[in-house]
């Protein structure tokens, strides 16, 4: 009898574990599935589920917005470097070739090689920068012991400002 007791503890425990591994995999396809086709479709034709994985460790998952001025959304994307476990963002323009990775194992702003300690992100508009300038879009990043930053395309490039104001 006590032998049928251990049995079915190991059983359960089993079973515990693939509900939670299954839990996880859908969870991930399901996140995958919520991006804009276009979007999908761009990650997976540039090579980027080779060495990314697509994350949610914060809400939203991805942010849209135009953040390059041509009248289009683009999408900026949490995701986690396979290799290393860093954490960071992968911006998409659409209609694009390029791929912009920020962190995620490229040293990015004061953010460096990896967000983790980025607590949470959102789009901004009419975001004042440096020497008073104004730039309509962007995406404004806070992180643990650091002052909030504004993440911004100059045309070529995204750059990392400390927020002003």
């Amino acid at each position: 009898m006590a032998g049928s007791s251990k049995s079915s503890n190991i059983n359960l425990s089993t079973m515990k574990i693939l509900w939670t591994i299954s839990c996880l995999f859908f969870s991930v396809l399901s996140y995958a599935s919520q991006l804009p086709e276009w979007a999908r479709k761009d990650f997976e034709r540039k090579g980027l589920k080779d060495k990314f994985e697509l994350a949610d460790y914060l809400r939203p998952a991805y942010l849209e917005a135009d953040l390059n001025g041509d009248m289009r959304n683009d999408i900026a994307i949490l995701v986690i470097e396979k290799q290393t476990g860093n954490k960071g963002l992968l911006i998409l323009h659409q209609g694009d070739p390029n791929v912009y990775i920020l962190g995620a194992g490229s040293t990015f702003g004061d953010g460096g090689n990896d967000f983790v300690k980025m607590n949470s992100w959102k789009i901004v508009n009419d975001v004042s920068i440096r020497r008073n300038n104004r730039i309509k879009t962007g995406i404004e990043v806070n992180f643990t012991d650091m002052s909030p930053a504004v993440i911004i395309f100059d045309g070529k490039e995204y750059n990392w400002q400390v927020q002003e104001g």
